[in-house]
């Protein structure tokens, strides 16, 4: 096992739902149908799906996950892409459009600096559009660092720091933290 930090290649995909799903029936079809169906086709190292909630998160009421990929090499990333030109990857973009809202998703490469093997239930994604901004969350209690995903090539962000809510975190903590980083967004992982 690599020690700690180590560095991932991630692929965060920002995945929307269809206007007419509610957060659960989105997440409720993620998780039963489409991650089982991805995972039985592609050569996946590391899925996670990080589901967000219209009501904490106002500013993102159509998103309806974070998605996250990890890849040891870009020769990992490569596979994929292969697989995703094939008869597996038709049948999976057949399936988003069941219910995703396919032309608002998008997705970022990032390097990441892996800071914790400890996995969380739930999670703080924030993205930055300067490197001395990943740490601006650092101050908050309860919360930890998962990691710094540095995108590849940056256009309107730089970046995403990841966190994971520790059962130390208070309400209130959450509470200000959104209200003084509104683009902060909380979500619930699945892997």
């Amino acid at each position: 096992m690599q020690g700690w930090p180590f560095k991932l290649i991630k692929a965060l995909a920002f995945i929307h739902k269809l206007d007419a799903l509610s957060d659960n029936d989105f997440r409720d079809y993620y998780e039963n149908s489409h991650a089982p169906l991805a995972s039985s086709l592609l050569s996946l190292e590391g899925y996670e799906r990080n589901y967000v909630s219209s009501k904490l998160n106002p500013l993102y009421s159509s998103l309806g996950s974070i998605s996250i990929f990890k890849y040891q090499s870009m020769e990992s990333l490569d596979v994929i892409g292969e697989q995703m030109s094939s008869d597996a990857g038709d049948m999976l973009r057949n399936d988003e459009v069941k219910f995703m809202n396919v032309p608002k998703n998008y997705f970022v490469l990032t390097h990441s600096d892996q800071l914790t093997e400890i996995k969380f239930n739930k999670k703080i994604f924030y993205s930055v559009n300067s490197e001395e901004n990943l740490n601006l969350l650092d101050s908050y209690g309860g919360i930890k660092k998962i990691s710094n995903n540095l995108v590849i090539e940056p256009d309107k962000i730089v970046g995403i720091a990841e966190y994971g809510i520790t059962k130390e975190a208070s309400l209130d903590t959450l509470q200000n933290l959104t209200q003084e980083h509104p683009q902060a967004i909380i979500a619930s992982s699945f892997s």
